[in-house]
């Protein structure tokens, strides 16, 4: 009786202090440059978005076939709302478009929007999520927190140059 006892109070101290530790290197926030790997193995959540996914076909055929390279700065964060709901259907849309010339980075901000500092002002990212749209070095445009349309249409507007 005196071991069953001494076995519970064990496991009890045990998974007390284990188990919260656990739940918070599940929700880790991502810092800094990350990868789309880092990304999905921090959350769930974006992996279960993407399935759920259908992006545009006319977008899709779009970005299939662009001529000139293309970067795709994209901040999000591990912690906000947005980033979980938007950024999976960018991914989905990215891996369905499968071009060479689209070039993405993923860099991802403290809640307080202050780290990685030297990217966050670099670009002057005031909010969370923002896709910076680069050709030739160059901003050409932006999709910032919610997009207004699906995001792979607000993506394409931009590249046509209807959107900035």
């Amino acid at each position: 009786m005196n071991s069953a006892r001494y076995f519970f109070l064990v496991s009890i101290i045990f998974f007390g202090v284990m188990v919260p530790g656990a739940v918070q290197a599940q929700e880790a926030n991502l810092t800094g440059p990350v990868t789309e790997k880092q990304i999905l193995e921090n959350d769930r959540i974006y992996e279960i978005y993407i399935d759920r996914y259908t992006p545009d076909s006319v977008a899709i055929d779009y970005l299939m076939n662009i001529k000139e390279p293309v970067k795709l700065m994209v901040f999000l964060g591990s912690w906000c709302r947005e980033s979980k709901k938007y950024m999976p259907r960018l991914m989905k849309t990215l891996r369905e478009t499968d071009s060479e010339k689209i070039d993405v980075e993923y860099i991802g901000a403290d809640a307080q929007k202050k780290y990685p500092e030297s990217f966050l002002n670099m670009h002057q990212i005031k909010y969370i999520p923002t896709v910076v749209v680069l050709k030739a070095d160059k901003e050409i445009g932006r999709i910032v927190e919610e997009p207004q349309k699906p995001i792979e249409l607000e993506l394409m507007e931009i590249l046509e140059g209807r959107k900035n």
